[in-house]
Formats: structure tokens, C-alpha cells, sequence
């Protein structure tokens, strides 16, 4: 979610004041983002049972890395289309690790805590956002140069999000191998 949220917060302001874009170019240059969890998130379910929900998740992470790698590495003369496509790398995290997470944390906790399990899942989202967007935001207004804390940003969300790969990668299934090849259709409805 540090990545996720905290990407479009601080390129909505770099595209702002820096490049001098109105309010609906900036909504056009995120639309490729934002638009990849409407196309891909109804083939959730069939990606998790073909390939798992590690292997999704793995995927999702490690686009938004690459995405946010890319993005970093922006100058003042990129142009706003490649800007697009750059940031598109990271919406695929919504689509392909949202569903598949879920999944894993539904149907790891007993059938009566499964609203609690999601309350917490989806509280400890809102809160990592809202974390990245305080912390980036401190991050730019404790300067004078833009550019700089929106690579500074963009660097600690690429940290954590290369950390987590690497920590999906190394942990071990915690309980029955189901849980990470869990079909999503179980629980579809809830998301």
C-alpha cells in the first residue's frame, strides 16, 4: 500500500508543479494505473487457480517494484506517456495481489473470524496509505526541490515493496498447502 498509495500523492504533485498539468491531464495520465484493476480483477479468480496466490502475489509485487524503479528514474523531460506506462507496472499490484491475499487470509482463519480477518486486513491497507502519504508528504515539505523528495519517496516505496517480494519468496506456506493455491471463487463475494 506504500507504493500503491503513495505513488499517485506524490506524481499527482510532481505533475502538477512541475510539468504544469491541469487536473484532467493528470487524471489521463493515471487512467492506464487505475484502469488495470478494472480489466484484470474479474480474471482474478482464474489466475489464482491456474498458477496459485503466491505466484500471483510474487507477480503483483514484483511489478509494482519494477514500476516504481522505472518511475524513479524520471527526469523533467520524460514524456507524460511513458510517465503512464511506467506507473501502469504499479496498478498491476491491485488486481493481481488484492484478490489473491485475500483469499490466503480468509481461508486461513476459522469460518467465524473471517469478518474480523478482513476488518484487520482492510484497516492495516487504509493504514499503510494513509502512513505513506504522511511520511512522503513530511518527506516534501522539508525541501526546496521537489524532484529530489519525489525520488526519495518513490525509493523508500521501492525498498519496501523489493522487501516484501524477497519476503514472499523466502517465507514458507504456514499451514496446509491450500492456502496458497486457494481458489479464489471461496471467497469472491466478500471482495
Amino acid at each position: 500500500m506504500v507504493g500503491y498509495f503513495g505513488l499517485p500523492f506524490v506524481m499527482s504533485l510532481y505533475l502538477q508543479q512541475q510539468r504544469g498539468l491541469s487536473d484532467m491531464d493528470i487524471g489521463t495520465v493515471f487512467l492506464p494505473m487505475m484502469s488495470s484493476g478494472l480489466f484484470l480483477t474479474p480474471f482474478s479468480a482464474r489466475l489464482v487457480e491456474r498458477f496459485g496466490a503466491r505466484a500471483l502475489i510474487v507477480t503483483g509485487l514484483a511489478s509494482m517494484t519494477l514500476g516504481l524503479t522505472a518511475v524513479t528514474t524520471l527526469s523533467a523531460n520524460t514524456p507524460v506517456w511513458l510517465i503512464a506506462i511506467q506507473m501502469l507496472l504499479v496498478g498491476l499490484v491491485g488486481p493481481l495481489v488484492a484478490p489473491p491475499i485475500t483469499t490466503v487470509l480468509l481461508s486461513s482463519v476459522p469460518a467465524v473470524l473471517v469478518g474480523t480477518a478482513g476488518g484487520v486486513f482492510n484497516t492495516s491497507r487504509q493504514i499503510g496509505g494513509a502512513l505513506a502519504m504522511a511520511a512522503f508528504g513530511a518527506l516534501l515539505v522539508q525541501s526546496s526541490s521537489l524532484m529530489a523528495e519525489l525520488h526519495a519517496s518513490l525509493l523508500i516505496a521501492e525498498g519496501i515493496s523489493s522487501a516484501t517480494v524477497f519476503a514472499c519468496l523466502c517465507l514458507r506456506s504456514l499451514g496446509p498447502e491450500r492456502l496458497m493455491h486457494a481458489p479464489i471463487s471461496k471467497v469472491s463475494s466478500l471482495i
